[in-house]
């Protein structure tokens, strides 16, 4: 929280020592001139200048000069504030690109992996269906069905991750060094709809 509002705090403070140590200064030196000016007389010195500078800085001017640093410290923090936005949207931007990035990796290896994984699913499925018309033993029964399950499973992890639209991560290791594609919601919707499918 403290970071986010760094630029604010350290624009705002350097805002308030401009209109303090040379907004306050310069519009002194300018009024004098252009007092000289309606007079008549632009006969002054550097030194003249430098006075009346410096003159902006004793107790007595205290008061005038708080509206200039109050100015400056304001537009100091606006500043922050535009700056801040700019990174905050930049870093956005990075993140969308990143996501789009690996979203769209995803998506290439699993038109790879699902041309392969599917259709040698499809075959193995196949091999179990015609083995349960030949046997009748009960363990082997429930082996295939078994079998046949776990290949609807890699049919819906196949279908989830080629249909996945945003790409959500999850701790695969206890220690969170490794991460995996959280797509568990995905994959049971999936199975659900394959279950309903068979059952009707």
């Amino acid at each position: 929280m403290v970071k986010s509002y760094r630029n604010q705090v350290l624009f705002s403070v350097l805002g308030l020592f401009v209109g303090y140590l040379i907004l306050h200064p310069y519009t002194m030196v300018v009024a004098m001139i252009a007092h000289l000016h309606k007079q008549g007389n632009l006969d002054f010195s550097l030194q003249e200048l430098a006075t009346k500078a410096l003159h902006s800085f004793q107790a007595e001017m205290l008061m005038m000069a708080m509206p200039f640093a109050f100015f400056g410290g304001l537009t100091g923090f606006l500043i922050g504030m535009i700056m801040d936005r700019k990174k905050r949207l930049l870093e956005l931007k990075y993140e969308s690109e990143k996501n789009e990035l690996a979203l769209q990796t995803v998506k290439e290896v699993m038109v790879t992996l699902s041309h392969h994984l599917l259709n040698a699913n499809m075959i193995i499925g196949g091999k179990v269906r015609h083995c349960r018309k030949l046997v009748s033993d009960e363990d082997i029964v429930h082996s295939l069905q078994v079998i046949e399950e776990q290949g609807h499973r890699i049919d819906a992890v196949i279908k989830a991750l080629r249909n996945v639209s945003e790409v959500k991560t999850t701790d695969y290791t206890t220690s969170g060094q490794v991460k995996m594609i959280d797509i568990s919601e995905e994959i049971d919707e999936e199975i659900k709809q394959i279950q309903d499918r068979d059952s009707s």
